[in-house]
């Protein structure tokens, strides 16, 4: 079976711009700080997604998108950033991943989801996602990109009130440079917790974080296959994520009441209308 293919938008690799210029924006960064607003975050994040759209294999099917846009919606609500206008998308690949772009754009494969064994499981991926857009991470991301000169040709002049179409031409690049920079263990440890609080919230067995990732860890572990693209490399797992997980839940945290029943009850016919879609572009015959 071959390997799963590169980001459609990854391209040839960051601009080489000279120690002068790099060092100025380094020094710029440092001195603005916090210099993606929340306003500027939901403008990145809403043209990076529809450049992204172009060219993804997404699900087009309404009753599944429709399924994930209301459970992750639902989680959402919960979270500690409700008011962002949060998009949810299945993309048609046998990919195991997901990964979630600044102002709450998230997006989840198919192969990921086919992971999954009950409708608490697909939530804890989705509140995941949802974890990373209400803890910035992203956003931190670029910043960390930004710091290094991955994106400092892209985001010289946004960040200095240019104009927008720098961000439309180069939006594709930038989603680039965030998919491929891995997740710190910090981040990862913040986004599980702030899971589990959520499935809580939500009204969702919180035990399904600590069983996805069991899932996740041992298909990684038995399998051997380098997966340079996969939720395997851009969020790490490690037995310790699991033990975070767990501490999380025997915190002193309160059962909300079972607002999540429609999703669990339903998420059997969502999951048999996955799978009987054809087989994904990436699939390889027999």
């Amino acid at each position: 079976m071959a390997g799963p293919r590169r980001p459609p938008w990854r391209g040839s690799g960051p601009r080489v711009l000279d120690a002068g210029r790099a060092a100025l924006v380094l020094l710029l960064v440092c001195l603005l700080g916090g210099c993606v607003t929340e306003a500027r975050e939901n403008e990145i994040g809403r043209v990076m997604a529809t450049d992204i759209n172009a060219h993804l294999p997404l699900v087009s099917d309404p009753i599944l998108d429709a399924y994930v846009t209301s459970l992750g919606r639902l989680l959402a609500s919960v979270s500690s950033r409700p008011g962002l206008d949060y998009h949810f998308y299945i993309i048609d690949s046998s990919v195991v991943n997901a990964f979630a772009l600044p102002g709450g754009y998230v997006y989840v494969t198919r192969g990921l989801i086919e992971q999954t064994r009950n409708g608490a499981e697909l939530a804890a991926v989705l509140a995941h996602e949802i974890g990373h857009v209400a803890a910035r991470h992203g956003v931190e991301k670029l910043e960390r990109q930004l710091r290094t000169g991955s994106v400092v040709d892209l985001l010289y002049t946004l960040f200095l009130g240019g104009e927008p179409q720098l961000l439309r031409d180069n939006a594709l690049e930038m989603a680039g440079a965030l998919w491929s920079a891995r997740h710190s263990r910090e981040d990862e440890a913040q986004a599980d917790r702030l899971a589990v609080r959520y499935l809580i919230k939500a009204g969702f067995d919180p035990d399904a974080m600590v069983t996805i990732l069991q899932t996740l860890l041992q298909e990684e572990r038995s399998d051997g296959v380098p997966r340079a693209n996969s939720w395997f490399s851009s969020h790490p797992l490690t037995s310790e994520r699991i033990d975070v997980a767990k501490r999380e839940i025997q915190g002193d945290l309160k059962a909300a009441p079972p607002v999540a029943r429609v999703h669990l009850a339903s998420y059997p016919l969502f999951l048999q209308r996955i799978e009987e879609l054809p087989p994904p572009p990436d699939a390889t015959g027999p």
